[in-house]
């Protein structure tokens, strides 16, 4: 039997009552379900929103500060065996330290000085050919002529407005003296954490349960092993790559061999893809001489980059720095995001301590268990 269908013999059934206001015409209204919220959750909301921005605004404006420290902690951290071989052999914390910051800015000046002469005189060299190389890149793109229009408005509103250009040394300056002020800010904070390395560490352990303390120290010596393991044999690296590149592009002829090797020192750092970045500069000049140097010197450099990965790296950095390739590269994007160059160069090694984390306190604490299960048993 349909639901619509009346019984024989029978009335028909009656209405349903939610359906009867709207069968019968009348004043019914639908039922509603009405969903209270209370106040309160609307001010507990908003206060979250606001925390979570103050947070966010608090972090980025300490993040430079964070930066600095990690970079103190990082020289300390390569600093502190020859520190420790000056202490023992007579000579204060305090003057052994300042010893060991002195040595890092000899050092600094000396590659500069070598590296510094021939930039100067490859860039005049570069000035003098400059007015060839406009003319060649006008005939270039009078070809393109919506680049070429492009250029030429660029330039008309510079020669309008040449205060723009003085804005631009001016930032330059400021730029630089900021980079003067953090690099000896950056010393000074080495210093600080070498001379007072052991009450630092005593105050950090002191934080932390007894009964973690001895893996949390642990973790610190093995940090700092690893960091200084890392960056003295990356600056071992980074050197070999950049006396082969400019040996390299010396042999063939290549122009501005010094300025593209001191530029393939520091691209060097950047792990596995470094130097095969440092490729791409390098080809492309030889390609304005022939195709044939520019394939040398992109052969060559593949050549060498393999030979590193698989031979030369790890005998210098050893097996200390087990890092999976997925992990490279994660911390290469994340800490690019962050912090640029300078970011990817430090997030290898923070990325290396994640074994090491792993080893001391996941593996440990899995072999602790089990030996109790077994005790138990």
């Amino acid at each position: 039997m349909s639901d619509g269908a009346v019984p024989e013999g029978g009335a028909p059934p009656p209405p349903h009552p939610e359906y009867d206001g709207a069968a019968g015409g009348g004043d019914q209204s639908l039922n509603r379900t009405r969903l209270e919220v209370p106040g309160r959750v609307f001010v507990q909301a908003i206060i979250a929103t606001l925390l979570t921005y103050a947070i966010l605004r608090f972090f980025t404006q300490v993040l430079g500060v964070v930066v600095l420290l990690a970079m103190s902690l990082i020289l300390a951290s390569i600093l502190a065996p020859f520190v420790g071989w000056l202490e023992r052999h007579k000579i204060k914390r305090g003057l052994a330290a300042l010893i060991g910051i002195a040595v890092i800015v000899l050092i600094i000046l000396a590659l500069l000085g070598l590296v510094i002469p021939p930039l100067v005189i490859q860039g005049i060299e570069f000035a003098n050919t400059l007015p060839d190389l406009i003319d060649r890149w006008q005939l270039e793109l009078a070809r393109y002529p919506d680049i070429s229009q492009a250029l030429e408005s660029i330039a008309a509103k510079l020669q309008q407005d040449p205060a723009a250009i003085f804005s631009g040394f001016l930032r330059f300056g400021l730029n630089a003296a900021s980079a003067l002020f953090g690099f000896v800010l950056w010393l000074t904070l080495t210093l600080y954490f070498l001379i007072d390395r052991e009450r630092i560490r005593k105050a950090v352990l002191r934080q932390i349960p007894e009964r973690y303390r001895e893996r949390a120290d642990l973790t610190l010596v093995e940090t700092a092993r690893l960091v200084r393991a890392y960056f003295v044999g990356q600056v071992i690296l980074s050197s070999i790559f950049a006396a082969y590149t400019f040996i390299l592009l010396t042999v063939l002829g290549i122009p501005y061999a010094a300025i593209l090797a001191a530029l393939g020192f520091f691209l060097a750092a950047i792990p596995n893809i470094g130097s095969l970045i440092a490729t791409i500069l390098p080809a492309l000049l030889a390609l304005t001489q022939s195709v044939t140097k520019a394939i040398i010197v992109a052969a060559a450099i593949i050549i060498y980059n393999q030979l590193e990965n698989n031979l030369i790296s790890p005998r210098i950095l050893g097996r200390r720095l087990q890092i999976p390739p997925v992990l490279t590269m994660i911390a290469i994007l994340v800490g690019g995001a962050l912090f640029g160059i300078l970011g990817i160069i430090i997030a290898i090694p923070l990325a290396g301590v994640v074994p090491v984390l792993e080893r001391i306190w996941v593996q440990r604490n899995g072999a602790q268990g089990d030996a109790d299960n077994r005790g138990r048993a």
